[in-house]
């Protein structure tokens, strides 16, 4: 019999425990409401419907949620950063990066009153604001509260373009004198700074930021003259959080009586300018080369050098010089062109040298295939190359696969 009151009375104190956490919810009860679930809990968030604090504040932005809390003359809070990020830009496949900074009691105390001098606890969600105009594309911050007995949740939608609106006045103060305060988008920036500079990121926006990822590139290639071969690079953007902007790339034929081509090719890029019209290149190109000229073996050993500037529509200029050594002890002018079309995804590039009466030149067409992000191989590229050097004339054959 006392085992059934113990029973009894536990599952009563069970019942007034849950039945005490239950608050009445007040403001954007629909989508916000569901969404805010789903993130507090992937976030690890406090549970604002069931604390006992006397006040619970909650301030989410893109990418950051500040929550602070009171109960007596205890105050406490936190910054919550987070972002999204896929390999190749699924966002089906997206995981949630993030860290917590626990704030002082002095810092919360602060980041209290200026939320209690805002009077935003007063204000009700937007929709229930006299002409405060929705949209789509604009920025959303949600502002959740609470105290012993009510839940509140509210959205305000960029408040910035509602015309000087009261209300939006009040959301836009609170917001600059958090971020001021806590240093939020210094804060922020930290945060994204230690993140692998690989793949996509997303702070729950319209826009995706993506690293190019670092690549590597095999294949075949080939000439009538020299008909075995191979071709290999390598293209780094990022070490780790380390900035490279480098490739390498080797280029190797030959032939079954002792002629060969070896051509090894280091590039780096973004050097001094990086916007979204002009990015610059310098490269420096290593060619070792024994050819067959009428039966006889002609040794050929070339530096290359060039500096120049990818530009609008595609297209690559640059200009340098072309060292050819052994027994000529040459310097000549070396000139570059590349030009893209990207509809039928085909690529040409013209190299020229110039010494004294002597023109070297080499031209290239490369039509690329481009596959799906889930394929093991991103690229295949099939080229030709048709080549006059020092009256040596071959015709090259290649078979790229990027990985």
């Amino acid at each position: 019999m006392k085992k059934l009151h113990l029973a009894t009375l536990l599952l009563l104190l069970l019942y007034q425990t849950m039945f005490s956490q239950t608050k009445e919810i007040k403001g954007d009860t629909a989508f916000w409401y569901k969404r805010n679930i789903e993130l507090r809990k992937t976030l690890d968030l406090k549970n604002l419907e069931q604390s006992t604090n006397e006040f619970n504040f909650r301030f989410s932005n893109y990418g950051q949620v500040i929550e602070i809390s009171k109960d007596s003359s205890r105050y406490s809070g936190n910054i919550t950063n987070f972002i999204y990020h896929t390999q190749k830009g699924n966002r089906n496949e997206a995981k949630t990066l993030k860290n917590k900074i626990e704030l002082s009691s002095k810092q919360a105390e602060e980041v209290y009153n200026i939320i209690e001098k805002s009077k935003i606890s007063d204000l009700p969600t937007d929709e229930k604001i006299e002409n405060w105009k929705q949209g789509l594309d604009g920025t959303t911050y949600i502002i959740e509260h609470s105290d012993k007995e009510t839940y509140w949740i509210k959205k305000y939608w960029t408040p910035t373009t509602q015309d000087s609106i009261p209300e939006a006045i009040i959301v836009l103060d609170l917001i600059k004198n958090l971020s001021d305060t806590l240093n939020l988008q210094e804060i922020y920036s930290s945060f994204k700074n230690t993140l692998p500079k690989k793949g996509c990121y997303n702070s729950g926006g319209m826009a995706n930021i993506c690293y190019i990822a670092n690549s590597l590139e095999l294949g075949y290639s080939g000439a009538t003259k020299l008909p075995l071969g191979f071709y290999s690079s390598y293209s780094v953007t990022y070490l780790g959080n380390t900035k490279i902007n480098s490739s390498v790339a080797l280029r190797y034929n030959f032939d079954n009586h002792g002629f060969h081509d070896l051509n090894l090719q280091y590039t780096k890029w973004n050097m001094f300018y990086k916007t979204t019209d002009v990015s610059d290149f310098i490269a420096y190109n290593y060619q070792n080369r024994i050819l067959n000229f009428d039966g006889t073996k002609n040794k050929f050993e070339n530096h290359q050098i060039k500096y120049g500037l990818n530009l609008k529509k595609h297209i690559g200029l640059g200009m340098g010089l072309d060292f050819i050594g052994n027994q000529y002890d040459k310097i000549g002018g070396h000139i570059y062109a590349y030009k893209w079309f990207s509809n039928p995804n085909i690529s040409l590039t013209l190299t020229t040298s110039i010494f004294d009466n002597q023109i070297n030149y080499k031209s290239e067409l490369f039509k690329s295939f481009n596959f799906n992000s889930k394929f093991l191989i991103s690229r295949i590229s099939l080229g030709i190359a048709y080549e006059e050097f020092m009256n040596y004339k071959d015709l090259y054959f290649n078979i790229r696969m990027s990985l």
